[in-house]
C-alpha cells in the first residue's frame, strides 16, 4: 500500500510534456524577471515554466488583479501549506545581512497568519526549514535564533489574539534546547484553543515522515497489536506527523521565490494538492498575493484522480 501511495505522489509531481505554447502569452522580457502567463494556466505561474507540471494543469484563469470579491466567491481551501522561500535572496538583493531576510520573512508571516484567520482557513502549515538543508552552520544558527524569537514574540501574540492552536512537525530533538523549549511552550499554551491550526514544519523531511511512520506500523505488527492485512492508507496516515489536525492533507500548496519544486515537503500529504508558484520572494508575498492564490484555487476543478465527464 505504501508503494502505491508513493506512485501516486510521483505521478502527481511528474512533469508533463511541454504544453501548446499558443495556450498562453508571455508578457515582458526574460531579463526583467517580471514575466507573466495568461491563458488556461495563468493561475498557476507568475512566469512560464519550461514544462507544465501536471499538478498545475487545472484550467484556472485568474487575472493579476484578482481582488477580495473573487476570493470570497471562490471555494476556500480548508488547509493551506506555504513553503516560505526566498528570505536569504531578499536580504542579498538589498545588500543586507542574511538574518535581516529571515526576520523580514517572519514579520511577513505574521500578517499572512492574520489574513488566513480572517478568511476562516482551518489549517495553515508553514515550512520553516528542512532537516537536509545545505546551509552553512552560521546561517543555520541565525535561522534558529530568528525562529525562536518569532515564537516568543509574534507567535505568542497571534496565539492569544486569534485563539490559534499551535503545533510543530519535524525532528524536535535535533533543535537547540532553547528553541525546543519555546516550541513546547507554544504547544502547551495553545492546546485548548479553538481557532486556526498553525502547524510549523521545522527540521522536517517528508521522506523521514514516511520512514518514521513505517517504523511505527512495523513495530505494531511485530508486537501483535496490528495485522498486516489491516494496513491501509487511512491507518497509515494516522502514523504521520500531520495526524493531529482535522484536515491533514493540504488543499493548496503555495511556494514563493519562483522555484518549481516541493523540496521534500509533505510528500505523502500532497498527493492531490493543488500547487501555486509565485515569483515573489517570501518577505514580499503579501495579502493580495495570498488572495490571488486562493482565487486561483477556487477556479480549479479537483477530481482526485477521477476522469472529467
Amino acid at each position: 500500500m505504501i508503494s502505491l501511495q508513493f506512485a501516486t505522489v510521483v505521478h502527481a509531481l511528474t512533469f508533463s510534456s511541454p504544453p501548446n505554447h499558443s495556450s498562453y502569452v508571455i508578457k515582458g522580457s526574460s531579463t526583467a524577471g517580471k514575466r507573466t502567463v495568461e491563458g488556461p494556466n495563468a493561475g498557476c505561474f507568475s512566469s512560464p515554466p519550461r514544462a507544465m507540471p501536471r499538478a498545475c494543469l487545472a484550467g484556472a484563469t485568474v487575472s493579476a488583479d484578482a481582488g477580495k470579491d473573487a476570493v470570497e466567491e471562490a471555494m476556500m481551501p480548508k488547509h493551506v501549506a506555504i513553503i516560505m522561500d526566498g528570505n536569504g535572496k531578499w536580504a542579498r538583493d538589498r545588500k543586507l545581512a542574511v538574518g535581516d531576510g529571515f526576520r523580514a520573512g517572519w514579520q511577513n508571516l505574521t500578517a499572512l497568519i492574520s489574513n488566513c484567520c480572517d478568511l476562516k482557513i482551518n489549517t495553515l502549515t508553514i515550512f520553516a526549514f528542512s532537516n537536509d538543508s545545505k546551509r552553512s552552520q552560521m546561517e543555520v544558527d541565525i535561522m534558529m535564533r530568528a525562529t525562536e524569537n518569532y515564537i516568543r514574540t509574534d507567535a505568542k501574540e497571534l496565539i492569544t489574539r486569534h485563539d490559534i492552536l499551535f503545533s510543530m512537525i519535524g525532528d524536535k530533538s535535533r533543535l537547540p534546547v532553547s528553541l525546543q523549549s519555546s516550541i513546547s511552550w507554544a504547544e502547551e499554551t495553545s492546546k485548548g484553543n479553538k481557532g486556526m491550526n498553525l502547524v510549523m514544519a521545522a527540521n522536517y523531511s517528508g521522506r523521514d515522515d514516511v520512514v518514521q511512520a513505517t517504523k511505527r506500523v512495523t513495530t505494531k505488527v511485530e508486537r501483535g497489536i496490528l495485522r498486516a492485512t489491516e494496513i491501509d492508507e487511512a491507518m497509515f496516515e494516522q502514523e504521520l506527523m500531520t495526524n493531529a489536525v482535522e484536515f491533514p492533507n493540504p488543499d493548496l500548496l503555495i511556494r514563493t521565490s519562483g522555484e518549481l519544486t516541493i523540496s521534500g515537503f509533505l510528500l505523502w500529504q500532497l498527493a492531490y494538492t493543488e500547487f501555486y508558484f509565485a515569483d515573489k520572494l517570501f518577505p514580499d508575498f503579501g495579502e493580495d498575493d495570498l488572495r490571488r492564490a486562493l482565487a486561483s484555487y477556487g477556479c480549479r476543478q479537483r477530481r482526485y484522480g477521477q476522469r472529467k465527464d
